[in-house]
C-alpha cells in the first residue's frame, strides 16, 4: 500500500517532522501495541511517578526533619527541667541556711516542696532520657539519696534545738552534697546543649539536601514531560494528517484510497476500517442486535431492583435501603439466629380512647402516630417489624448489624415518648391523655423471611420478642422498661431503677426488669 494515490496535483506533505532525528522515537511509540489511551496514560504515569517519587522522598526527609525537631523540643524540655533542678537544689541550701539563721519553721517546709519539685523534674527527665543521659540521672538520684539523708540529719538536729551541730552538718555534708548535685546537673545541661546543637545541625543538613533534591527532581520531571509530550503528540498527529488527506480525496470521488501508518493503536485500526467501509453494515447490525439484547437484560435487572427497593423500604429507612441496594452494606435475608434488641411500644388506654373518637378521626390519628413512630425507628437504624393494633414492634441490629443496637433502641424509646407529648393535640377529643409504654429486651432471636410459599414477612421470633411485649404491657404511661441484658449494654449511658422481676411461662427464672428514669444517651452514630 502507498501513502496516497497520485492524482496529478501537488500533495501536501502528511509527514512533516521539525527534527528528523526524533523519527525513530516517534515510530517506536507509534508501533507500540497499545491503545492511545494507554500510551497517554503511560506518558502521564511516567511524569506522575517522578512527581510521586519526589513527593515520597520529600515526605521521608520532612518526617526525618520533624523527628529531629521533636527531638530538639524534647531535649529543650529536658534542659529546662535540668535548669529547674539546679534551682531546686540551690533553693534547698538557701532555705536551710535561712532556717538555721532565723529558726523559723516555714523555711523547712519550703525545703520539702523544693525536694519534691526536684524529684518530679528528675523523673520527667528520666522518662525521655537516652542511655547516656539515664546514667547521669541515675548518678544524680544516688547523690540525691545522700543529700536527703544529710538533710534529714540536719532537720533532726534543728528540731532537737542543737543549732550548732545542725549548722556543722549542713556545711560539712548537706551543703557539699548540694554542690555535687549541681556539678552533675551542669554536666547534664552541657550534654543536652551538645545534643541540641547536633540535632539542629542535622536538621539544617537535611533541609539543604531536600532543597537540592526537590530542585533536581523538578528539572528532570519538566524535561521528561516536555520530551514525552513532543513524542506522543507527533505519534498522533502524523496518522491524523495522512487519514485526513485520504478522506479528502475520497470526498472528491477517489474511492481507491489506501492509507498506511506505522501505528498499532486506534489509528492503525482506523486506517484498516477506512479501506473496508463496505463491510461495516454487517458490523453495525450485529452491534444493534447485541445492544437490543443488553437493553432487555438491563430492563429486567432494573425491574428486579425496583422490586427489592419497594420490599426493603417497608422495613428499613430509605438511607439503609439505598446502602443495601448499592452494596455498601452486605446483608443476608435468610433466617438466622442473631443477637438483637427488640422494642415494643403501645398506647395506654387505647380502647377507651377509640370508643370516644369517630372512626375517621381514629384512623387519621393512628396514621399520624404510626408515621411518627416509624420515622423515629428508621432515624435510629431500626427495622420495622409490624404494627400490632395500637402497638409498634421493631428490632435493631439487622439486616445491617450494629454493635450499639441496644443503645439505638433505648434512644428510640426516649424519642418516642418525646414525640407522643407533641402529638397529644391530635387526640384532644378523648378524655384520656395520650401516652405510651415501651418495653425493650436484648438477646438471641430468629430473624429473616418467615412465612408460607405465598406470603412471607421479614420478622423476628423468639423469647425476647415476648419479653419486650410483656415489658411494654407492664410499663406505666411514659415509662420505659428494659431487660437485664439491655440494661447491661446501656448502663453507663442511662439512669435506671430496678422494678419487680417479670415471671414468664416457659422461662426458668424471672426476668430482671429496670425502669429508665433519665436519658443521658447521646444520639446514635450515623447509619
Amino acid at each position: 500500500m502507498t501513502d496516497a494515490v497520485n492524482m496529478g496535483a501537488p500533495e501536501a506533505n502528511p509527514d512533516p517532522l521539525p527534527v528528523r532525528w526524533v523519527r525513530p522515537l516517534i515510530d517506536m511509540v507509534a508501533r507500540a501495541p497499545a491503545t492511545i489511551h494507554t500510551k497517554l496514560l503511560a506518558g502521564f504515569l511516567l511524569s506522575a511517578l517522578l512527581l510521586l517519587a519526589m513527593g515520597v522522598f520529600s515526605i521521608v526527609v520532612i518526617n526525618a526533619m520533624n523527628r529531629q525537631m521533636d527531638q530538639v523540643i524534647e531535649l529543650q524540655d529536658q534542659l529546662e527541667l535540668a535548669q529547674q533542678g539546679i534551682y531546686a537544689v540551690t533553693a534547698q541550701s538557701h532555705y536551710r541556711a535561712m532556717a538555721l539563721i532565723t529558726q523559723v519553721d516555714s523555711w523547712n517546709d519550703k525545703i520539702v516542696a523544693a525536694k519534691e519539685n526536684f524529684t518530679n523534674d528528675m523523673e520527667a527527665i528520666r522518662e525521655g532520657a537516652d542511655e547516656d543521659l539515664a546514667v547521669i540521672v541515675d548518678r544524680i538520684a544516688a547523690t540525691d539519696v545522700r543529700y536527703a539523708e544529710a538533710s534529714d540529719e540536719v532537720l533532726a538536729l534543728y528540731e532537737a534545738g542543737d543549732m550548732t551541730r545542725a549548722s556543722d552538718v549542713h556545711i560539712s555534708a548537706e551543703h557539699e552534697i548540694s554542690h555535687e548535685l549541681e556539678d552533675d546537673l551542669n554536666l547534664m545541661i552541657g550534654s543536652l546543649e551538645e545534643d541540641i546543637a547536633s540535632e539542629l545541625e542535622n536538621f539544617r543538613g537535611n533541609r539543604r539536601f531536600l532543597t537540592v533534591t526537590v530542585a533536581a527532581f523538578a528539572a528532570v520531571s519538566l524535561l521528561t514531560a516536555l520530551a514525552m509530550g513532543a513524542i506522543l503528540s507527533w505519534s498522533l498527529v502524523r496518522p491524523v494528517r495522512k487519514i485526513d488527506l485520504a478522506l479528502g480525496r475520497i470526498a472528491d470521488g477517489d474511492f481507491g484510497q489506501e492509507v498506511e501508518v506505522p501505528n498499532r493503536d486506534e489509528f492503525g485500526r482506523l486506517t484498516v476500517n477506512l479501506n473496508r467501509t463496505s463491510r461495516q453494515l454487517s458490523t453495525l447490525y450485529e452491534g444493534l442486535s447485541e445492544l437490543n439484547s443488553n437493553l432487555e437484560q438491563t430492563i429486567e435487572e432494573q425491574v428486579t431492583q425496583l422490586q427489592r427497593t419497594e420490599q426493603l423500604r417497608r422495613y428499613v429507612s430509605p438511607q439503609v435501603a439505598d446502602a443495601i441496594l448499592t452494596g455498601e452494606q452486605p446483608v443476608a435475608f435468610a433466617s438466622v439466629r442473631r443477637n438483637l434488641t427488640i422494642l415494643y411500644s403501645d398506647i395506654r388506654g387505647f380502647t377507651q380512647i377509640a370508643e370516644r373518637m369517630e372512626p375517621e378521626e381514629l384512623v387519621d390519628a393512628l396514621n399520624e402516630y404510626f408515621s411518627a413512630m416509624t420515622d423515629i425507628v428508621f432515624s435510629n437504624g431500626g427495622t420495622l417489624d409490624k404494627y400490632l393494633g395500637d402497638g409498634v414492634l421493631a428490632f435493631f441490629g439487622d439486616p445491617i448489624p450494629f454493635e450499639d443496637h441496644a443503645e439505638r433502641a433505648v434512644a428510640t424509646a426516649f424519642e418516642m415518648l418525646a414525640r407522643v407529648e407533641e402529638l397529644r393535640g391530635t387526640w384532644m377529643r378523648s378524655e384520656e391523655e395520650l401516652s405510651v409504654g415501651v418495653g425493650i429486651s436484648t438477646g438471641y432471636v430468629t430473624v429473616g423471611n418467615i412465612g408460607s410459599s405465598t406470603r412471607t414477612d421479614y420478622t423476628v421470633v423468639g423469647n425476647h420478642v415476648n419479653v419486650a411485649a410483656r415489658l411494654a404491657t407492664a410499663a406505666e404511661p411514659r415509662q420505659v422498661l428494659v431487660s437485664e441484658r439491655t440494661m447491661a449494654a446501656v448502663q453507663d449511658r442511662v439512669d435506671a431503677v430496678p422494678v419487680q422481676d417479670l415471671v414468664m411461662k416457659g422461662v426458668r427464672r424471672p426476668v430482671k426488669v429496670f425502669a429508665l428514669t433519665e436519658k443521658t444517651l447521646s444520639t446514635p452514630r450515623e447509619i
